[in-house]
């Protein structure tokens, strides 16, 4: 039985434009639609009735596909798009929507925690989760909208460990071998991990992986969580991070999980007179502009956004396909961590 990827190929445009034609032909050039008029009477092709009503698995992917960009607040915009890492993310996601003429919306949650009406399965078919509310209650509230939603969860969301949406992230096994390896190559022995900075985001699995990749290749390393209050002023943290780490005698190393503590950490070295540049240190998640003005720039693992993106949009689209019936889309993964130096 002819369907609509058939349809497709055969005219030469791709299933949104055939999706289209059967909305509304007045949409589609008037030569196309003669095209797609033509083939589907060659194939028989009969289209089922659509239904009202709430979507289920038996209804048919027919029609015009949106997915919302759930945001905290709307003061929330103007840091996701001043940060370029984040404006790159959405870009990417965007693109890939685009290809199946899938509409993306931002959804703001209100400061007084009011959840717009739009947010349900009648208007919108999926929804990404780059930020939700702290507050318990109104988390949980956001989250029953999202049922019936095809939804997931980003790396971007600093709430992501309290629901129970696919969590589309980086593998930190790369991220591990790919740091090991650098630090072999360089010919360091020893290495000081640095916990996470006091903020929203938590990269222990990061961690405990870099740890398990430098036991395998002989790399001795030193854990510094634990040694330091955390809620102590910023100033005095970094300072008793750096004393920790000068102890260690032996270190020629440093790894960091976000740039913020590696940028902390080596401002007080340098603030001591001590040449930076002796070291070799990486970070897993760094922010390239926020380096340079270091004598050395240090290296990092740069988790491109832009893959992150991608991979975010196709996790949605297979949740979408299974959930609506959307014609599936041939989408090309190839996340290449690369080492910057």
């Amino acid at each position: 039985m002819a369907n609509l990827k058939e349809i497709a190929e055969r005219a030469g445009v791709n299933i949104a434009t055939v999706s289209r034609f059967f909305n509304n032909r007045t949409l589609v050039k008037a030569s196309t639609a003669e095209k797609i008029d033509a083939i589907v009477k060659e194939l028989g092709y009969q289209q089922r009735a659509r239904r009202q009503g709430p979507r289920t698995p038996d209804r048919i992917g027919i029609r015009h596909f949106r997915v919302m960009i759930v945001l905290n607040s709307i003061s929330s915009i103007e840091k996701y798009f001043h940060w370029g890492a984040i404006s790159r993310f959405i870009s990417a996601v965007f693109g890939e929507l685009q290809k199946l003429d899938i509409s993306m919306e931002f959804c703001f949650i209100d400061e007084d925690g009011t959840i717009p009406e739009r947010l349900n399965p009648d208007y919108c078919d999926g929804a990404i989760l780059c930020s939700e509310p702290v507050q318990p209650a109104l988390r949980e509230k956001l989250h029953q909208r999202l049922q019936g939603i095809s939804t997931v969860n980003t790396i971007l969301n600093g709430n992501r460990e309290n629901n129970d949406f696919d969590i589309v992230k980086f593998d930190t096994g790369e991220i591990s071998r790919l740091a090991a390896r650098f630090f072999t190559e360089k010919g360091v022995k020893e290495i000081a991990v640095f916990p996470e900075l006091k903020s929203r985001y938590e990269h222990n699995e990061m961690i405990e992986s870099l740890k398990s990749e430098c036991d395998r290749v002989g790399i001795l390393w030193t854990d510094l969580a634990g040694t330091v209050d955390s809620g102590i002023p910023m100033s005095l943290y970094y300072r008793k991070m750096t004393d920790g780490f000068l102890k260690l005698k032996d270190a020629t190393g440093m790894a960091f999980v976000t740039s913020a503590d590696m940028l902390g950490v080596l401002n007080e070295l340098r603030a001591r007179g001590i040449d930076i540049r002796q070291y070799e240190y990486i970070a897993a998640f760094a922010s390239q502009h926020t380096l340079r003005y270091f004598e050395k720039v240090p290296p990092f693992i740069d988790v491109k956004h832009e893959e992150l993106g991608v991979m975010t949009a196709k996790r949605l689209l297979d949740r979408i396909h299974s959930f609506n019936r959307l014609p599936r889309t041939e989408i090309v993964i190839a996340p290449e961590l690369r080492l910057l130096d």
